[in-house]
C-alpha cells in the first residue's frame, strides 16, 4: 500500500517534531533547540539534535536523522506506510487518504468459535487460581517468586480437580461439545467428558497476535496422571512446531531493543522479565523447528540463544545452531563454561546484576562450539576431531587473513590437538576449492597446548628478541612472515599480527600510533598487548638485526618448539604403562637426544 506524497506532507506540516519525539524519549531544551539521548545507540551524553525550526533530528555521532515520521520508523523499525499512519495518530490527524484499506487476510470462520471458547476458558482457568482450591497452585507461584503483577499480564491459571464442572461451565456458555474438543481439553471418561487440565497450573499460550491458541498444564498433585507437563494436542488453533511461548509480547520490545532472548521454559521468560528484560521468549523445550526459527529471522534483530547451562542444554544449543545457520538467522549465544544453571535459577541463587551479567556474556557460534568441545564434550577419538576441523571450515574460509582468523585457528587447535600451522594450510587450500575431502584433514600433525613452563624460557626470549627486531626493522617483519609465520607465546602471536596488519596499511612503523589502533580495538587480551608493546620499546633491549642473528633466532624457535612436541609426546607415550616400560621410554628418549647433539 502507497500513500499520496501529498498526504505525507500534510502531515508533515502539521506535525511537531518535538511532541513526536517526546512521546518516545525524554527530550531536553537547550537554547534554540532541544536534545536527547539517542536511542539508536548506547547514548551517555544526550548526542540528538532536534529542531523544532527545521522540524528535523540529528545523532552527531550516530548518524540517524530524519523527520518525524522517520523517526516513527526507525524507533518501532516499521514500514513507512505503517509510520506514517502511527505519526498520525500521535499528532492526531485524520484524512480520507489514510482510510484506504490494507490488504485483508482472510479469516477462517470455523476458527471464531473456537477463539472464542478457548478465550472463555482461560478466563475460567484465571478465576480458578483465585479460588480456595487454587491455593496450591498460588502456593507454588510464590515459591518460584512469580507475584500478582505477572500472574495477570501472563495470565496465568488453575484448573479445578473437577474436570466434568470445567466442561460443564464451556457448555452453559453455548459451546458445544464438538467445540470443547476441538480446543484440545476434552478427556473422555467412563463417566463423561473432563478437562484433561484437571489439578494443574495453567500457562497460557498465544499466538503473534496475542490470541490463546493452546495451553501448558503443570503438575500440582502426586495423584495427578501423566508427566509434570502437558502441552495441548495438535489443534486447527495449536500447531506447536510454529508456536513461541510470549513471542507476541516480545516482538514489540525487540524491535526497539535489536535483540531477543530465546530461552527453555516460561520460568525463565518470567526471570528475565523481573529484571526488566521484555524482550524474551521460551522454546518449550530444548528443540527448535525451522518454522520456529523462520519466525525468528521475519523479525530482524539479533537472536541471543540462552538454554540451560548444563550439559543437556548445551548440547541442545547446538543442535539449534545448525537450524538457525540453516534459516540464515544472525545470532550470538550465551556462554559461561562451567555455569550449569539456568536463567531463573541465577536470578533467584544470585541475584540481579549476577542474571544481567550472564545475559551479556555473548560469543559467535564459532566460540560457543569451541566452548562446548572443550568443555562439555571433549574431543576423544581422531575422526571425532576431523569432523570438527570440516564443520569449520566453511567458516574459516570466509575469514581474511589477518587476528581474527589466527586467533580462532590457534583456539581450534587447542580442542582438535591438530598444529595450528597445518590447520592454516588446510583453510588455506579450502579458500581455493568448492569442497575439501575429510581425508586431507587426516594428514595434519597433532600436538598439545600446555600453559607456561621454565622450558619454555629459551623459546621465549627467541620469540621475544624476533618480535623486538620487528619493531626496529622492516627486514626483520617481512622474515617472519617468510620463515617463522608462528610464535608459540600467545601474547607475541597477537602482537606480531598486530605489526603486520599495521604494515599492510601503513609504510612504516608508528608504536604510538599502534598502540592506540590495538585500544580502539575489541579484544579481550589488548590491555596485556599494549603493556607488552610499551616494555619492548623503552629501552634497547637487543642489537640491530641482520641476516645471521635472525636465522639464529630461528634455529632456536624451532629447535624448542620441537623440544616442546617431542616432551608432550613422551608424556603421552608414558600414560598407563608399567614402571618398567615407562623408564625403557624415557631412556629411548634420551638416547634420540644424545645423539642429535652429537650431531
Amino acid at each position: 500500500m502507497v500513500y499520496e506524497s501529498s498526504l505525507v506532507d500534510d502531515i508533515l506540516k502539521q506535525a511537531d517534531i518535538v511532541n513526536v519525539i517526546s512521546s518516545y524519549i525524554n527530550v531536553i531544551r537547550k537554547g534554540r533547540s532541544f536534545v536527547a539521548l539517542c536511542p539508536f545507540h548506547d547514548d551517555k551524553n544526550p548526542s540528538m539534535m532536534i529542531s523544532k525550526e527545521k522540524q528535523i533530528f540529528k545523532c552527531f555521532v550516530c548518524g540517524a536523522g530524519g523527520n518525524a515520521i522517520s523517526f516513527v520508523e526507525k524507533y518501532e523499525r516499521i514500514p513507512f506506510t505503517q509510520a506514517i499512519r502511527k505519526t498520525a495518530e500521535i499528532i492526531g490527524f485524520s484524512d480520507i487518504r489514510l482510510n484506504k484499506p490494507y490488504e485483508q487476510i482472510h479469516v477462517d470462520e470455523t476458527l471464531i468459535p473456537l477463539h472464542e471458547c478457548i478465550e472463555d476458558l482461560t478466563t475460567y482457568y484465571q478465576f480458578g487460581l483465585a479460588t480456595e482450591e487454587g491455593a496450591a497452585a498460588r502456593e507454588y507461584l510464590a515459591k518460584r517468586h512469580i507475584d500478582q503483577d505477572q500472574q495477570e499480564r501472563f495470565r496465568l491459571g488453575y484448573a479445578i480437580k473437577d474436570g466434568k464442572g470445567t466442561i460443564s461451565f464451556l457448555e452453559q456458555k453455548g459451546y458445544s461439545l464438538k467445540t470443547i474438543e476441538s480446543i484440545g481439553i476434552a478427556l473422555a471418561k467412563a463417566n463423561g467428558t473432563s478437562d484433561s487440565n484437571a489439578g494443574r497450573l495453567i500457562f497460557p499460550i498465544q499466538d503473534i497476535d496475542g490470541k490463546v491458541i493452546g495451553y501448558s498444564a503443570r503438575k500440582l498433585f502426586d495423584e495427578t496422571e501423566g508427566p509434570k507437563y502437558v502441552n495441548s494436542p495438535e489443534t486447527k488453533l495449536f500447531h506447536k512446531s510454529s508456536i513461541l511461548y510470549n513471542f507476541h509480547n516480545a516482538k514489540l520490545s525487540a524491535k526497539h531493543d535489536g535483540y531477543i532472548y530465546v530461552l527453555e521454559g516460561f520460568m525463565d521468560v518470567f526471570a528475565l522479565d523481573k529484571i526488566g528484560v521484555k524482550s524474551a521468549i521460551a522454546i518449550m523445550g530444548t528443540a527448535l523447528t525451522k518454522e520456529q526459527a523462520l519466525v525468528l529471522r521475519r523479525l530482524n534483530v539479533e537472536i541471543r540463544l540462552c538454554l540451560d547451562g548444563d550439559s543437556a542444554g548445551q548440547m541442545a544449543m547446538m543442535r539449534i545452531m545448525s537450524v538457525l545457520d540453516g534459516a540464515g538467522v544472525k545470532y550470538r549465544l550465551v556462554s559461561e563454561p562451567g555455569n550449569e544453571k539456568d536463567p531463573d535459577d541465577i536470578l533467584q541463587s544470585e541475584g540481579e546484576e549476577k542474571l544481567r551479567k550472564y545475559l551479556n556474556m555473548l560469543v559467535d557460534p564459532f566460540e560457543f562450539a569451541l566452548n562446548y568441545y572443550q568443555h562439555t564434550n571433549p574431543l576423544g577419538s581422531l575422526e571425532d576431531r576431523q569432523k570438527v576441523i570440516n564443520h569449520f571450515l566453511p567458516t574459516l574460509v570466509q575469514i581474511p587473513k589477518g587476528i581474527d582468523l589466527d586467533n580462532r585457528l590457534f583456539k581450534l587447535a587447542k580442542v582438535t590437538r591438530f598444529e595450528p600451522q597445518a590447520i592454516a594450510k588446510f583453510v588455506e587450500e579450502g579458500r581455493n576449492k568448492s569442497r575439501v575431502a575429510s581425508a586431507q584433514v587426516a594428514n595434519l600433525p597433532e600436538m598439545e597446548f600446555k600453559p607456561f613452563r621454565k622450558d619454555l624460557r629459551r623459546l621465549q626470549n627467541a620469540e621475544r628478541q624476533l618480535l623486538y627486531n620487528m619493531f626496529q626493522d622492516r627486514s626483520a617483519v617481512d622474515f617472519y612472515e617468510q620463515n617463522v609465520q608462528f610464535f608459540y607465546i600467545e601474547v607475541y602471536r597477537h602482537i606480531a599480527l598486530h605489526i603486520i596488519d599495521y604494515l599492510s596499511k601503513h609504510d612504516e612503523l608508528d608504536v604510538s600510533l599502534l598502540i592506540n589502533e590495538i585500544a580502539l580495538k575489541e579484544s579481550v587480551n589488548k590491555d596485556e598487548i599494549i603493556d607488552e608493546i610499551k616494555s619492548l620499546n623503552v629501552k634497547n633491549l637487543y642489537p640491530k638485526p641482520n641476516e645471521k642473528t635472525l636465522i639464529e633466532v630461528k634455529n632456536v624457535i624451532k629447535e624448542e618448539t620441537q623440544n616442546l612436541y617431542e616432551k608432550e609426546a613422551l608424556k603421552k607415550s608414558l600414560i598407563g604403562k608399567t614402571p618398567r616400560e615407562q623408564a625403557r621410554i624415557i631412556d629411548d628418549y634420551n638416547r634420540r637426544k644424545m645423539k642429535k647433539v652429537g650431531k
